[in-house]
């Protein structure tokens, strides 16, 4: 009887053994949006941008200094909660810690691009003030041209005017490249032919540039390599990319920003050629 047993026991495990195969079990697709955050706060200290919702597709950035932007990345689209905190590094004091500098709650929706930047000056009494800045980011397909959009982030400037040429040397354009640029807009992207693009920037009042030296100069990016697995790294010189070039004013005198003694330009590849 206990030889039966076994054996009945050793077929019925044979039998589920040998059940219908399904075949593989995929996650289900998620639906997102994509976002990335800039800190232009140009008289405090490194922030961190957080969620504060849910975890799940939520990014993150820790310590964000003046100037700093991060990569986009996949995020839970609907009506999300974020604040942003100072964060000094080292040793923060309970102050620094406990201190909310902007409290948002942001709409995505799903297969958007999005930049969230906080911008103007957290000082109190400084004008204009601390605020979170939402760019829907409609990214267009740049074909065999590169395709350049500008964005006023000169907390205390006035409305720009932003011509771009082959040269650092080349007269700048009577007809700006972006006329007329007021704090805080963007600009529609324009398309250009692929080369060397400088950023030459003048408040609409005057005739001087407000940004001097290599750092109006667009990023060339590079050539991709099939044959060592290099992919290509948008940027001026690489057809099909998307670019905007982002206007910061110089950091306070004497606040925890980075010392930045001028205006400057930073550049993000929007979208990488294929």
């Amino acid at each position: 009887m206990r030889v039966k047993r076994i054996g009945l026991a050793l077929f019925g495990a044979l039998a589920i053994g040998c059940s219908k195969d399904e075949g593989p079990f995929f996650a289900p697709e998620v639906q997102l949006a994509y976002s990335r955050f800039i800190n232009a706060i140009p008289d405090t200290t490194g922030v961190d941008f957080r969620f504060i919702d849910f975890l799940e597709h939520s990014p993150f950035e820790i310590q964000l200094t003046y100037r700093g932007f991060t990569p986009y990345q996949g995020t839970a689209p609907g009506a999300r909660h974020l604040r942003v905190f100072p964060n000094p590094g080292g040793s923060p004091s309970l102050g620094d810690v406990t201190q909310i500098l902007l409290d948002e709650t942001v709409t995505f929706e799903a297969g958007k691009y999005y930049t969230l930047v906080a911008v103007g000056f957290s000082r109190t009494g400084s004008s204009p003030a601390v605020k979170l800045q939402v760019y829907e980011d409609p990214i267009p397909d740049a074909g065999s041209n590169v395709a350049f959009r500008l964005v006023h982030l000169g907390s205390g400037l006035s409305s720009i005017n932003v011509g771009v040429t082959a040269s650092s040397s080349d007269p700048i354009p009577g007809s700006p490249t972006f006329p007329n640029v007021a704090y805080l807009n963007a600009s529609s992207y324009q398309t250009r032919a692929p080369g060397a693009a400088w950023f030459r920037v003048q408040e609409t009042t005057a005739a001087a540039e407000i940004v001097a030296g290599n750092g109006r100069q667009a990023p060339a990016g590079a050539a991709g390599d099939p044959l060592t697995n290099l992919t290509t790294i948008g940027g001026s010189g690489q057809a099909g990319s998307v670019v905007t070039a982002w206007v910061f004013p110089r950091s306070v005198s004497g606040s925890k920003a980075p010392n930045v003694t001028a205006n400057s330009i930073i550049f993000t590849v929007d979208k990488h050629p294929r």
